[in-house]
């Protein structure tokens, strides 16, 4: 059989293979990178308690519940109904709920990479991919974490990429379709957390005023987001009520924010005057650079409105900076390139002034800070004992339960009360876990009888000092699990243990109580902690 001069038949395909993707071999590199930094986190242990509460909220969907009337968060549907997903399809494993923000995270540096060897050129945008898996694949920022910024980041991106590569280039239809892209990935972040109102805005004003602009993308745009919302809020509205949603979505979030500046609510038009100053500046600026061709510009828009949401809110929370990671890291890798040998002055203040707002922005946002650096309190919160002991565990130097012990004081604890709470044929009873963390819910498949299950949310829905307690001792839940910061924070539930309930087990700082008509048939006849038959 005769054969190509090349090599066998086969050959030829494997060559083509070959080359058609050798021009994406640059991109390998920090793929890798971010994928070994990810490693730890599907060795991680449950600890985190924001984590805790969607999965015991997305639990109660599935079991039929009503968002924001019979279960509560503050979150959109989407984010909780992911979880439940998850947890429907794979289990609740750390390492399961750890793949979506992996492949979340894999998602937005395909975005970047699409975008930055458009806009920036390719040693420019693997620079900033090495930056960006840097900073996604460490636990710097929480992105590995099943939160909704970590999920965002891929669908808010997509919507940034295509609409820079995009609006500088005449549309091909009278309606373009692009713009209804834009508007359904911006549409999906929002529907995975409200703070995306700042790249919807942004992208809006972007749509609105550069490169070919036009009345129809923005209608495009709008009535896609408009349309796509309105999927959600309606049916949470008609379920809920209108007043209830309001709350967790809007409402919860002003008196959030407002605990947050020191001199409480009297203080917040003075802190909010870098805030709106930095708002100010970068629509100036932007409308005196829409005419640019170059949309580069618009890459600081992006970044400073993303910043003003950290900036806003003022908490100390890391995974607030997250949805600001890709626009920043972008804008910053655009400095440098060459301006126009024609450039009015005008136009000159506006890149001045942009540059100048968002690094402004960067001031109030640095208030959520980083996690895992020396500096922490947390003893186990460190980048030596997140990749070294991780690392220690994988070549066999050290147990995978003493490392995970490490990341927080209540992960051995709440793993001696789940056991203890299944030996004794507790599990899957209604219960009420009076702490910051939910873990125990799940891992005991425990009832949640309050509207949620942190406790400090339950103490902001029901009142403080006292309403919450009253509703535990109404509902009279089998077992009430107290730990003891939250104990100390809301003493209220003494009152209730003292005279309804009788301590059955304590390790460390949690101690598992009984109702007293159930102490009997839960300790045996030998006393306290004897497993029953």
């Amino acid at each position: 059989m005769a054969t190509t001069a090349g090599g066998p038949p086969g050959g030829a395909t494997g060559r083509d293979s070959f080359y058609r993707l050798r021009p994406h071999v640059w991109l390998g590199g920090p793929m890798l990178l971010y994928a070994l930094l990810r490693v730890p986190a599907f060795l991680e242990p449950h600890w985190y308690t924001d984590e805790a509460g969607y999965v015991t909220t997305a639990r109660g969907l599935l079991q039929g519940q009503v968002l924001y009337s019979q279960v509560w968060n503050n979150k959109p549907p989407l984010h909780l109904w992911t979880v439940a997903l998850v947890i429907q399809l794979m289990g609740t494993s750390e390492a399961v709920l750890h793949i979506l923000p992996f492949l979340t995270g894999g998602l937005t540096l395909l975005a970047v990479a699409y975008a930055g060897d458009r806009l920036l050129g390719r040693r420019r945008t693997v620079v900033a991919l090495v930056g960006l898996a840097i900073l996604l694949g460490t636990p710097l920022f929480d992105a590995e974490l099943l939160l909704p910024e970590s999920l965002l980041i891929a669908p808010v991106t997509w919507a940034g990429a295509i609409l820079l590569t995009r609006i500088a280039a005449p549309d091909t239809r009278r309606w373009p379709l692009w713009p209804m892209a834009v508007g359904a990935l911006v549409a999906t972040g929002l529907a995975y957390q409200q703070t995306v109102l700042a790249e919807t805005c942004a992208f809006g004003l972007i749509l609105a005023i550069a490169g070919r602009a036009s009345w129809r993308r923005v209608v495009v745009y709008a009535a896609t987001l408009g349309a796509l919302t309105a999927l959600w809020l309606v049916p949470a509205i008609i379920t809920a009520g209108a007043s209830k949603v309001g709350y967790a979505l809007v409402g919860f979030y002003v008196n959030f924010t407002q605990v947050a500046y020191t001199g409480g609510a009297s203080d917040v038009p003075v802190h909010l005057l870098i805030p709106a100053g930095v708002l100010v500046v970068l629509v100036a600026a932007a409308w005196l650079c829409r005419r640019d061709d170059d949309p580069l510009w618009a890459l600081w828009v992006w970044a400073g409105a993303a910043l003003l949401v950290p900036a806003v809110a003022r908490e100390p929370y890391a995974h607030y900076l997250v949805p600001s990671l890709v626009p920043s890291a972008l804008a910053v890798t655009s400095l440098g390139l060459r301006w126009p040998e024609r450039i009015t002055v005008s136009r000159r203040l506006a890149e001045v002034g942009l540059i100048a707002a968002a690094g402004l922005a960067v001031w109030p946002a640095s208030v959520a800070g980083m996690d895992w650096l020396p500096t922490q309190a947390e003893p186990g919160h460190t980048l030596a004992n997140y990749y070294g002991g991780a690392m220690s565990v994988l070549t066999r130097g050290r147990s995978l339960i003493t490392w995970q012990d490490d990341f927080d004081y209540r992960v051995p604890e709440d793993s001696a009360v789940a056991v203890w709470v299944q030996d004794h044929g507790l599990d899957g009873v209604p219960a009420v876990v009076w702490s910051s963390d939910a873990w125990l819910y799940e891992l005991d498949n425990l009832q949640l009888v309050l509207p949620t299950p942190p406790i400090y949310n339950d103490e902001v829905l029901l009142g403080y000092s006292g309403p919450v307690a009253e509703e535990v001792a109404a509902l009279g839940p089998v077992l009430v699990i107290t730990e003891g910061s939250a104990r100390t924070a809301y003493p209220e539930i003494d009152s209730v243990l003292s005279s309804a309930y009788q301590q059955t087990d304590e390790v460390g700082s949690e101690i598992v109580w009984v109702r007293n008509d159930m102490v009997a048939s839960v300790t045996g006849p030998t006393g306290l902690g004897s497993p029953t038959g």
